[in-house]
C-alpha cells in the first residue's frame, strides 16, 4: 500500500509543474482515462505487470486529484466579467472579521451578485475602508449585503517579494473586492464568533492579549507587528500559530487525565479488566485534539496538524507496528486529501520538516544517558531542528535567528506547561459565562510572557542575533551544507566539503560584485511607478512605489526586499514627481540608506533639464522640466533618459501631452529604443505626435491590474498598435527585467504566469 501511495504523492507532486487552465483540463481526463485503463488491465497481466500497471494508475490518480483541484479552483473563480465593477453583493461570512485601524477585512461566500445568484459561490476577501463607526463588524454565520467593488484575486510579482496570488490560492480565495457600504441581512453568530466578542473585555486588561489570543482560538489580528516581527526573530513564530505542537499537548494532557482517572475508577481488578482506560484515553484525546482544531475554525495549519496527529494516534491504538518514516508518508497522504493545496502553503513544509527531523534523530543519533538526560535531549533537538530548517527558515523569512535553540529551549516548556494549559481553562471559564475566572487565569498565563518580553524585545531587534539570507548565502548552498554535517561520513570530510562549500560562496558573493553587465528591473509596485538599475552589487533606484495612509508602503513590501534578494546596495536615486504612487517609499530608503544621493521632488539636488551624469556603465540625462521646480505637478515630471551600451531607455514620469508637446518643441532627443509609457499609460498622455517622436521597439506600462482608471486606456493601445510597438505590462506577469549587451538588449518576464505553473497563472 505504502508503494502505491509514493506512487500517487510523485502524481501529485508532478501536477504542480503543469502550466494553463486548458492544459489541467486535459490532464485531468487524460489521467483519469489512463488510470481506469491500467488498473482494468491488471486481471489479465501476470504479478509483475500487474504490479507495475498499478503503481502507473496510482501515479495518473495523483496526477488527477492535483489538476482535478485545480481545475476546479479555476471554475470557481470570481467571473471576469464582475472585476472592476460596483454592485451589490450578498455574502455568507465564513471567518471572524479581521479588525484594523480604520478598515476590516471581511471574508466569506458569494451568494449572488447584482441581484443574480452565483451557483459556484467563490470564497472572496474583502477590505472596507473607513467603515461606519455605528456599526458593528460583520460577524462570522451571518449573511450581509455589501456595495463593493470586485477585482480579481491578484497581487505582485517581483524577485524577493511575497507572492500573494499563491497565497490567495492556497487558501481557496477566488475574488478579492472593496466595500462601500453594506448591512445585515440574516442569521446568527457562530460559536467561535460569540467566544471572540466574549473574550475582548479582557484585552485591555492583558498585556499578552494578542499571544494567548492566537493560543486559544488561532486568532492573531489582536498581536502587534512589534510583537509578530519579535516572535519571528527570535525563532517562536511557531508557538503563536496552533500546530502539531499544540493539539500534541492538547491531547497528550486529555490522555493523561483520562488515563489517571481511568485508574481511579477502577481500583479492583475486575474493573480494570472491563475497562481498557487506554482506548477510552485515546478515544476522548482525539475528540479533545478535534475540539481544539475546531476551536481554531478548522485553520489550513490546524486542520493539516490534526490529520497527522490522527493518522500518528490511530496507529498507536491499533498497535500497528511500522517504521515512523511510513507513518509520515501516510500523515502526508492523509494531509493532501483533506488540503489538496497544501504543497503551496509554507507550513506544510516547516511541519514536515521538523517531523522528519525527529524521526532522523531518534534512527541516526543514540540516546542521552546519564544527568539531565531531558534537558540534554531538548537541546540536542533545538539544535538539529534549528540546522535542519535553516535553508527553509532563510528561503521563507529571509534569515535565521542564531538563538533559536536557546530561546526554544527556553520558551517552549514555558508555553507547554503553563500557558497553555492555563488558557485553555480560561477558555472553558469564558464558555460558562465566567469571565473573572477566565480573565484570572488569563493573567496568570501572561506573567511568564511579560517577565520575557523584555528580553525577547532586545534579541529581536539585536543585529547580531538575525542572520540574514544575504549573508549565509543562496539557500542550495545552506542544504549542501546540512547534508554535508547529517551525512554518516567521517569528521575530516565534514570539515574539508564544509570549507569547499563556504569557498564557493566567497567566491561566488565575489564574482557577483565584480559584474559588468546592467540589468534595469521595472518593479510590480501595483498602480505606482519603481525601477532599480542594477550593475554587479549596486543599484540606481527611480521612484520608490505609493505609502498607505493606514500603514505599509511599496518600499517595504517590494523594493527592499527585492534589493536583500539581489543583494544590492543602492547608490543613486531619483524621484520623478511628488505623486504618492511614484514618492511614497522615500522616507523608508532614506532611513535605510542613509548613504544615497537623491534627485527630484524636493529629496535632494534639484532636477531640471541640462543635468547629465554617468553611472557605471549607464548615462543619464535630464530632459524635462526646463525650470527648477520641486516636480509637485504631473507636467514637472523629471523625465530621464537612460543610455545604455547605445540602448535608449525613456522613462517619463507623469507627464501628459502638454508636457510631450514641449519635449518635442525643444528639439529634445527623445528617440528611444524602449519607452515606460508616461502616466501608466493613461489616455492624457502618449500622444500619436509623442510615440511617434519617440518611435520605441517596445513600451512598458508600470500599472495595477485592478485600477479604477481604465489603465491602460484603450486609444492609447490602439496608437502603439498602428506604429507596431509592442506593449508589455507590469499588470500581466509582474515584474520586467532588460538586460543589456554590447548593442542589443533582452527583455524578460521571469514571473509571467506563461513561464510558470498553474498556480502563477495571470487571471
Amino acid at each position: 500500500m505504502d508503494r502505491w501511495l509514493c506512487a500517487a504523492l510523485f502524481g501529485y507532486s508532478l501536477s504542480f509543474f503543469f502550466s494553463k487552465q486548458l492544459v489541467l483540463a486535459q490532464w485531468l481526463w487524460l489521467a483519469i482515462f489512463v488510470a481506469l485503463t491500467a488498473i482494468g488491465l491488471t486481471w489479465w497481466l501476470d504479478w509483475r505487470q500487474r504490479s507495475l500497471m498499478l503503481v502507473l494508475g496510482c501515479v495518473l490518480c495523483g496526477i488527477a486529484w492535483g489538476t482535478g483541484n485545480a481545475y476546479l479552483h479555476f471554475q470557481r473563480q470570481l467571473p471576469p466579467h464582475l472585476w472592476q465593477q460596483t454592485l451589490p453583493i450578498v455574502v455568507d461570512i465564513t471567518e471572524i472579521t479581521q479588525i484594523g485601524e480604520q478598515y476590516w477585512r471581511v471574508e466569506g461566500t458569494l451568494v449572488s451578485a447584482a441581484n443574480e445568484y452565483t451557483p459556484k459561490q467563490p470564497q472572496l476577501r474583502l477590505n472596507w475602508y473607513e467603515p461606519p463607526a455605528q456599526l458593528e463588524p460583520p460577524q462570522a454565520g451571518t449573511r450581509w449585503q455589501f456595495l463593493a467593488r470586485l477585482k480579481a484575486p491578484q497581487g505582485v510579482r517581483n524577485d524577493g517579494s511575497f507572492l500573494y496570488h499563491r497565497y490567495l490560492v492556497s487558501r481557496q480565495i477566488h475574488g478579492l473586492g472593496s466595500i462601500r457600504n453594506g448591512f445585515y441581512v440574516s442569521g446568527e453568530a457562530s460559536w467561535r464568533q460569540l467566544l471572540f466578542e466574549r473574550l475582548q473585555p479582557l484585552a485591555p486588561h492583558l498585556r499578552q492579549f494578542g499571544v494567548l489570543l492566537a493560543l486559544i482560538m488561532g486568532e492573531r489580528q489582536a498581536l502587534t507587528f512589534d510583537q509578530w516581527q519579535m516572535y519571528q526573530r527570535t525563532g517562536l513564530a511557531h508557538l503563536i500559530a496552533i500546530s502539531g505542537l499544540h493539539l500534541s499537548l492538547v491531547a497528550g494532557g486529555v490522555l493523561f487525565a483520562s488515563h489517571s482517572l481511568g485508574r481511579y475508577a477502577a481500583r479492583s481488578r475486575r474493573r480494570r479488566e472491563q475497562l481498557n482506560s487506554w482506548q477510552v484515553g485515546v478515544l476522548i484525546a482525539l475528540v479533545a485534539a478535534l475540539g481544539y482544531a475546531a476551536l481554531a475554525g478548522f485553520a489550513t495549519a490546524t486542520l493539516r496538524a490534526f490529520a497527522m496527529f490522527a493518522v500518528v494516534i490511530v496507529h498507536k491504538h491499533y498497535a500497528i507496528h511500522t517504521p515512523m518514516s511510513r507513518v509520515l508518508l501516510r500523515s502526508i497522504g492523509v494531509v493532501v486529501l483533506f488540503e489538496p493545496f497544501a504543497w503551496l502553503q509554507p507550513g506544510f513544509w516547516l511541519s514536515v520538516t521538523a517531523v522528519a527531523t525527529i524521526m532522523l534523530m531518534h534512527w541516526r543519533w543514540p540516546q542521552i544517558h546519564g544527568r539531565w538526560r531531558a534537558l540534554r535531549e531538548l537541546w540536542r533537538l533545538e539544535l538539529v531542528l534549528t540546522l535542519l530548517m535553516w535553508p527553509l527558515t532563510a528561503m521563507l523569512f529571509g534569515g535565521l535567528p542564531v538563538l533559536a535553540p536557546l530561546t526554544n529551549l527556553v520558551v517552549v516548556p514555558i508555553i507547554a506547561m503553563w500557558v497553555l494549559p492555563l488558557s485553555l481553562f480560561a477558555m472553558l471559564a469564558a464558555l460558562c459565562n465566567s469571565l473573572a475566572i477566565a480573565g484570572g487565569l488569563l493573567w496568570l498565563a501572561e506573567q511568564p510572557l511579560n517577565l520575557l518580553q523584555p528580553i525577547l524585545r532586545y534579541l529581536g531587534s539585536a543585529t547580531w542575533q538575525w542572520l540574514p539570507s544575504t549573508v549565509t548565502g543562496p539557500v542550495l548552498l545552506i542544504g549542501l551544507l546540512v547534508v554535508v554535517w547529517l551525512w554518516p561520513w567521517r569528521w575530516r570530510w565534514k570539515f574539508s566539503l564544509s570549507a569547499a562549500l563556504v569557498l564557493s560562496l566567497l567566491v561566488i558573493q565575489q564574482l557577483t560584485r565584480q559584474r559588468s553587465d546592467l540589468i534595469l528591473h521595472i518593479l510590480d509596485v501595483d498602480q505606482g511607478s519603481a525601477m532599480v538599475l542594477q550593475q554587479g552589487a549596486t543599484a540606481l533606484l527611480i521612484d520608490t512605489g505609493a505609502n498607505w495612509e493606514l500603514g505599509g508602503n511599496m518600499a517595504e513590501r517590494v523594493i527592499i526586499p527585492f534589493l536583500q534578494h539581489h543583494q544590492l546596495t543602492p547608490e543613486v536615486a531619483f524621484v520623478s514627481h511628488t505623486d504618492n504612487d511614484h514618492n511614497g517609499g522615500v522616507a523608508l530608503l532614506k532611513q535605510l540608506y542613509p548613504r544615497v544621493r537623491w534627485f527630484g521632488s524636493g529629496t535632494g539636488s534639484p532636477c531640471v533639464a541640462g543635468q547629465s551624469g554617468q553611472w557605471k556603465k549607464a548615462h543619464w540625462q535630464v530632459l524635462h522640466p526646463r525650470t527648477v521646480t520641486d516636480n509637485s505637478n504631473n507636467d514637472d515630471s523629471c523625465v530621464l533618459l537612460l543610455t545604455i551600451n547605445d540602448t535608449r531607455v525613456l522613462l517619463p514620469g507623469d507627464i501628459t501631452k502638454g508636457a510631450e508637446r514641449q519635449l518635442l518643441a525643444h528639439a529634445a532627443n527623445v528617440k528611444a529604443d524602449i519607452l515606460v509609457l508616461p502616466h501608466h499609460g493613461s489616455n492624457s498622455s502618449s500622444e500619436g505626435y509623442f510615440l511617434s517622436g519617440v518611435a520605441p521597439q517596445h513600451a512598458i506600462a508600470s500599472r495595477g491590474r485592478n485600477n479604477a482608471y481604465g489603465m491602460v486606456a484603450e486609444p492609447v493601445k490602439q496608437r502603439l498598435r498602428q506604429r507596431n510597438i509592442s506593449l508589455l505590462d507590469t499588470a500581466l506577469g509582474g515584474q520586467l527585467s532588460i538586460s543589456f549587451q554590447a548593442g542589443s538588449y533582452e527583455i524578460e518576464q521571469p514571473w509571467a504566469g506563461r513561464h510558470r505553473a498553474w498556480f502563477d497563472a495571470d487571471n
